[in-house]
């Protein structure tokens, strides 16, 4: 972000501050200094400009019929929007704290659609009543202003989210870079999914992709990507190259 960044919103609530960041070109969005959420291009709204929300959209071909996605944490919504105009996907996000989904539609351009569910709410808890087998895709992107929420690693919230994902059901985990040496973590996906892959990001984000369907070949990815590419208004080639099994 560049220097001459103008605070155009600051907002608190019990988990602390909010604030929107814009330097005419890009808008932030921050949970505190020094702290970035998530970034949204101007001039392309729905263009993702993270590396790490890049890799998170690979799993749209990994299973090309899903219907239905789960969005945990929804930051200014870039993941959200991105779905929302290059799927056909049902989305429902679920975001702890109401300031931040306001904001989402008020500076981000969040979409407002009877395709997109948008609800204030506790992620374990949405967990804990949902239907099993329900989604397709689960997003689970659960980050403070000190960085990943340790909710996402415990291992009855794994265990909620397996049992919302259908059988051909892919679990999508935004982590860091330090969780690649958390055998713990490897090792109760492993014994909950039979397909687990990763994919390193320059931003130091390591995305977990979990499900229990095979993934499709590779010949058939790179022409899914491609296809994608074009509409996204980046590649996609290079991210499947960083997918590796676990």
């Amino acid at each position: 972000m560049s220097s001459n960044s103008k605070e155009i919103f600051r907002g608190f609530d019990e988990y602390g501050p909010v604030q929107v960041l814009d330097d005419g070109n890009q808008r932030r969005l921050a949970f505190g200094e020094g702290d970035h959420q998530s970034c949204m291009l101007k001039a392309a709204p729905t263009q993702l400009h993270y590396d790490y929300t890049r890799a998170m959209v690979l799993a749209l071909l990994l299973n090309p019929s899903a219907k239905r996605a789960l969005l945990l944490g929804l930051g200014a919504g870039s993941l959200a929007g991105f779905l929302y105009q290059h799927s056909q996907l049902q989305l429902t996000a679920v975001e702890l704290r109401q300031q931040v989904i306001d904001v989402a539609f008020r500076y981000f351009e969040l979409p407002r659609s009877k395709r997109l569910a948008v609800i204030n709410e506790n992620a374990l808890h949405y967990l804990q009543r949902s239907e099993p087998d329900d989604f397709d895709f689960i997003f689970s992107d659960i980050y403070t202003g000190n960085g990943v929420d340790d909710l996402q690693l415990q291992e009855s919230y794994l265990d909620m989210c397996r049992e919302c994902l259908n059988h051909q059901g892919w679990l999508i985990l935004n982590c860091w870079r330090e969780h690649q040496t958390d055998r713990d973590l490897i090792e109760i996906l492993r014994s909950r999914f039979s397909q687990l892959y990763s994919c390193t990001t320059q931003s130091g984000n390591w995305i977990l992709f979990a499900g229990n369907s095979p993934l499709p070949g590779q010949k058939t990815l790179q022409q899914a990507a491609k296809k994608l590419s074009v509409r996204a208004g980046f590649s996609l080639q290079g991210v499947i190259k960083k997918l590796h099994p676990l």
